[in-house]
């Protein structure tokens, strides 16, 4: 393989007009979606995915995803260097579409776990595509090419409810995941003829080596954990099975952070936790990711719960997923000022935006659920949230670590993400499981807003607590000089380091 050069020549002519600059990025945009669509597609349909397979414990097909990425990532990204960028998206692109066809043919919940789990492996699409348009296309186009990608996901957040929420009330849950299956079929060919590969390579002296047994440490720990915090209270919390998940999470999480610390070559570099910029700018991010995970899971549980219980609002499918377009419309929104705000007056300012809307958003939802306004109301809040959360965390990130560990930062950042959208799923799953089972009629509408007050509350109990650790930074209140291109390996230009300060 050629070894890289410092300015590898990309291998698209830089005479080419916007328009054609374009045409070759549609199929790189719509392809990425999917690392979005595999949430947003599911959201509208987790009710009648929890019906068709008896279990109240539907939040795990979500959080399978993210556990499947807080590995998948790190690994698959590594390897994406040697082998080529381009080509780790379709590998990833057929992995998805193999386990978008065992979930529409699931006869069991296992089953259906172990399909979400193999598209999960599609989390590496993202950064893949990031490091492509860096390495093929000119200098002048990358900004506004990262640009386009970054937008194509967040549109996800209007289209995939939209989407999953009409094929899931038409033709039922499994046309969801054929619909999947169906829209990598008729992308990836598209997308294999239409863009080069990457030319950049490490030499074979610079390669290093990928820490699978790292990854295998981390994905056991934490499902272990996971498994723990969503299944004690069905087990006992004193009973041997939740004993024995629990001491083999830590003994699995102990054994990570000791090789980690001990490899020369980790898959992710603990070390730069030392910093308490950034360790606390990833302990924010993790709140504010619970919150997020949480919310987008609980939401449709809650808007399509039939009135007859007594509660709920018997909204559609079709109906909860248009529900939620207002709030992806003002995430659109909110991105753009919430990079703003990180240039003029520093990006921690931003993340306190975000976390103020997600803390409001889910104090809304567990006090006041019972009228539409107040869900619209929540809406507005999340929307803001969301739509600042990732531009913030994203510009704390690259101005907490040096340059040339810029890529390193970014990897933990999507750990913390992940996990933190596992865990709420997970936790607010577990709390809702606890209390939207009874049915005595008379307990139900009580027990029903037992559930969602203490659900909602954890969740803005964990993004308030993440707001105090912000407002409590010292770092980030500069204004940034970064972005979020930093985050895909571009160089940052010299400047003044007190802003890296915590």
């Amino acid at each position: 393989m050629p070894d890289p050069s410092p300015d590898p020549r990309t291998p698209l002519p830089d005479d080419r007009s916007p328009a054609q600059y374009a045409l070759l990025l549609v199929p790189l945009v719509l392809l990425t979606e999917v690392t979005a669509l595999e949430l947003t597609l599911i959201y509208p349909v987790l009710p009648l995915m929890s019906d068709a397979f008896d279990t109240p414990s539907i939040g795990w097909t979500l959080t399978v995803v993210s556990l499947t990425g807080v590995v998948a990532q790190p690994l698959l990204g590594r390897v994406a260097d040697v082998i080529g960028k381009k080509r780790m998206i379709l590998y990833a692109a057929g992995l998805f579409a193999a386990g978008s066809l065992i979930c529409a043919l699931a006869p069991s919940y296992p089953v259906l776990l172990a399909g979400r789990a193999v598209q999960g492996t599609c989390l590496v699409m993202a950064p893949a595509a990031y490091g492509l348009i860096r390495d093929i296309f000119p200098a002048r186009v990358v900004p506004v090419a990262l640009g386009a990608v970054t937008t194509g996901i967040g549109l996800s957040a209007i289209i995939g409810p939209l989407t999953g929420g009409a094929l899931g009330q038409a033709f039922g849950y499994r046309a969801v995941f054929w619909f999947a299956l169906a829209y990598v079929a008729v992308l990836t060919p598209w997308f294999a003829r239409a863009l080069p590969e990457s030319p950049v390579r490490p030499s074979r002296a610079e390669r290093r080596p990928v820490d699978a047994a790292g990854g295998l440490l981390l994905g056991t720990g934490a499902g272990a954990l996971l498994l723990f915090i969503g299944q004690g209270a069905g087990w006992g919390w004193a009973s041997l099975p939740t004993l024995v998940t629990l001491g083999c999470s830590l003994l699995l999480l102990t054994g990570f952070v000791r090789r980690e610390l001990r490899t020369p070559d980790p898959l992710i570099d603990l070390r730069l936790l030392t910093g308490p910029a950034l360790r606390w700018t990833l302990v924010a991010a993790f709140s504010g990711a619970f919150a997020i995970g949480g919310t987008a899971f609980a939401m449709p549980m809650l808007v399509q719960t039939p009135t007859s219980l007594g509660y709920g609002f018997g909204m559609s499918v079709l109906g909860a997923a248009v529900f939620l377009v207002p709030q992806g419309l003002i995430g659109a929104a909110c991105g753009p000022l919430g990079g703003l705000l990180a240039r003029r007056r520093g990006p921690r300012y931003t993340l306190m935006v975000a976390l103020c809307g997600l803390s409001a958003t889910t104090l809304t939802l567990a006090l006041l659920h019972t009228a539409l306004w107040q869900l619209l109301l929540a809406a507005l809040f999340m929307g803001m949230g969301f739509g600042c959360f990732f531009v913030g965390v994203s510009n704390l990130v690259v101005e907490a670590v040096p340059a040339d560990r810029t890529a390193v930062g970014a990897g933990l950042m999507g750990v913390a993400n992940n996990l933190g959208q596992a865990t709420g799923v997970t936790l607010l799953g577990a709390v809702l499981a606890r209390y939207l089972v009874d049915d005595s009629d008379e307990d139900r509408i009580l027990y029903a807003e037992t559930g969602y007050l203490l659900a909602f509350g954890l969740a803005s109990a964990v993004a308030f607590a993440g707001l105090m650790v912000a407002t409590a930074m010292r770092h980030g209140r500069a204004p940034a000089s970064g972005g979020v291109l930093r985050l895909v390996g571009a160089e940052r230009e010299p400047g003044p380091q007190k802003s890296q300060r915590p």
